[in-house]
């Protein structure tokens, strides 16, 4: 299975390209969101979504690529084809490489490959007449597997390394400042919903914000201000809800008292591991931090209410569990 090597920056990456819906498409064969069709007799330089499907019925003269979405090759193409996750049917000339992330790939009859295929996570299946430059057998191909080891083996040390990285940095933020990370890890227990909503809002506060500061040229000099701020939340975010869910852990199993280092260790590795997942695992991560970020926005809030007192405050994390109770 091949595992984002930087599943934060990629999904937010996804996330803002999300955002730039209604903006106009460079042409009818370039696109942000949706399906890409060139029709049969149509030439195009080249055709490419960030999320949706890519058919091919006429020709193109460079790439073909998607980021989520499949990919139907029934014309000519001089460039690569590349998609990120989703099902590649080539049964046409192509004239450079195919890569596919996660998802299988079919080359049918009409196959004719000049460059490489690589696949990460997925089969590739050759019908008995397509030409290609390797030897391959139909189904998996043989000629694969050394590099699927390598890649998979690659893969899994990179996790290991982000889950090692992101357990150290929730156990010392557990030890020196674990008063701000209690009092977020209790915005997520009174107040979820609030929360995520708060953390999904972030995405477009800044985005709204980066867009006016694009303006001006002190206000792009900024910019290397916000945007640093913002990862450093989002980061921050992904340790409070790895706090979050390792001390409900702790709490289930009766060993509360076993300190906030070892429940921040247990959440960190739960939200690594959730990068595993096939084909959603990078959004899941974004969407827990966001969600812990949203409950760092919602306690500093609380700290400084627009009327009245101050929120009680706790020892402890066991301490406010039990007085809710």
């Amino acid at each position: 299975m091949r595992v984002p090597k930087r599943p934060l920056l990629l999904l937010l990456a996804v996330f803002f390209a999300y955002l730039l819906l209604t903006a106009p498409a460079y042409a009818v064969e370039k696109k942000v969101m949706g399906d890409v069709l060139v029709e049969e007799g149509e030439i195009a330089e080249e055709a490419s979504t960030v999320w949706g499907d890519v058919t091919v019925k006429g020709s193109v003269k460079e790439d073909v690529e998607t980021g989520v979405g499949n990919i139907r090759i029934e014309g000519p193409v001089g460039g690569d084809v590349d998609a990120g996750t989703g099902e590649v049917r080539i049964n046409a000339p192509v004239g450079g490489d195919v890569d596919v992330g996660h998802g299988d790939v079919y080359l049918e009859s009409g196959a004719n490959l000049e460059g490489d295929v690589s696949v990460g996570s997925g089969k590739v299946f050759r019908d008995r007449e397509a030409r290609v430059p390797i030897t391959q057998t139909a189904g998996m191909a043989s000629a694969f597997d050394d590099d699927s080891l390598l890649e998979a083996f690659s893969d899994a040390l990179g996790w290991a390394v982000m889950t090692l990285g992101l357990m150290a940095a929730a156990v010392l933020l557990a030890v020196a400042a674990p008063g701000p990370l209690r009092a977020s890890a209790r915005s997520l227990e009174t107040v979820p919903g609030m929360s995520f909503v708060l953390g999904l809002g972030s995405v477009l506060v800044v985005f709204i914000f980066s867009v006016l500061l694009t303006i001006t040229v002190v206000g792009i000099l900024l910019l290397f201000l916000l945007w640093p701020a913002y990862l450093a939340l989002i980061i921050f975010g992904a340790l409070v809800t790895a706090y979050f869910l390792g001390r409900r852990v702790l709490l289930v199993t009766g060993r509360y008292r076993a300190g906030d280092a070892l429940a921040a260790a247990i959440g960190a590795f739960l939200v690594s591991a959730v990068c595993l997942i096939p084909f959603v695992g990078g959004l899941v991560f974004v969407a827990l931090a966001l969600f812990g970020a949203g409950g760092a926005v919602s306690a500093l809030l609380a700290r400084r209410p627009l009327g009245g007192a101050p929120r009680a405050t706790y020892a402890s994390y066991e301490d406010y569990l039990r007085d809710r109770r």
